[in-house]
């Protein structure tokens, strides 16, 4: 595949005007076939008032080989992109359910990995699902009236959910988690341009639908989700969890447990600072 960085356009341009920028920047004759796909696109507002959108681009077409030794261009390239891998499971037995704790992104993904690798996980989340949340939330906003337990906080999504998800990251991606991330929220309803944007994020509207259909989808594939329902102690033995207690009376049997707490639930926290001493 060829990579080309640094392809600039004005910001009004065509989708015809990319593809003859690509087929002049690799010298490509009327007849070469070829496919492409945005890779990153970035705005270039340093000549006010014009303004520039900056792409990096993946091409795929016969004779790579060649055609980046015709073009000799220093912003083209061979590449072969990176898709993540899920971590392959264990050997060893997982007597009960893994058990995640919080129904943000750490817990939803940690959820989804875990049901693609064909695990029944159980999800428990002190807040509401997205849907009843979001009541809660603009409840909160028009009255002054707080849920201390389904607020911008606390509630399935996460505290992202109401501030417009934005997806940023200053972390190196070797291994293309990141894209990922990205890639599973389009799956579930979010718009592609969040693939390739420069700092892409998703707004609260849009993020509620993506995340009400990553649930269904846990649902459907095995997963059982408890909301309402706030982990308040852990019998540890042997330096292990083994047995989680809740607040509405429910306890789960454990032999793995995923901690998604978020920064929040600072009771959670005070519990499990407690034990350890």
């Amino acid at each position: 595949m060829i990579q080309i960085t640094q392809l600039k356009l004005p910001y009004e341009h065509s989708a015809a005007d990319l593809v003859q920028k690509i087929k002049k920047i690799l010298k490509l004759n009327s007849n070469q076939r070829f496919t492409y796909y945005i890779v990153k696109k970035s705005i270039d507002a340093r000549k006010k008032p014009e303004l520039f959108l900056v792409y990096t681009i993946h091409v795929s077409c016969d004779n790579e080989g060649a055609i980046l030794k015709k073009a000799k261009n220093a912003s083209i390239s061979l590449v072969k992109p990176k898709k993540y891998q899920l971590p392959t499971p264990g050997t060893k037995e997982c007597v009960h359910q893994p058990l995640i704790i919080g129904a943000g992104p750490a817990g939803l993904f940690a959820t989804y990995v875990l049901v693609e690798a064909g695990f029944h996980p159980i999800l428990i989340e002190r807040g509401k699902p997205v849907e009843e949340r979001q009541q809660d939330v603009e409840k909160f906003w028009e009255t002054g009236v707080l849920d201390t337990n389904s607020n911008v906080q606390f509630g399935e999504g996460g505290a992202g959910t109401f501030s417009d998800g934005k997806l940023n990251t200053v972390v190196k991606d070797p291994a293309s988690r990141n894209q990922f991330v990205l890639e599973t929220f389009v799956r579930f309803g979010a718009p592609e341009n969040i693939l390739y944007e420069n700092k892409p994020h998703i707004g609260t509207d849009i993020l509620c639908a993506v995340i009400a259909n990553m649930r269904n989808y846990l649902l459907e594939k095995g997963a059982q989700i408890y909301f309402k329902t706030c982990a308040k102690d852990f019998i540890i033995q042997n330096q292990q969890i083994t047995k989680v207690i809740c607040d509405n009376g429910k306890e789960f049997d454990v032999s793995a447990v995923v901690l998604a707490l978020g920064h929040s639930a600072r009771d959670t926290f005070q519990t499990l600072h407690c034990l350890a001493l």
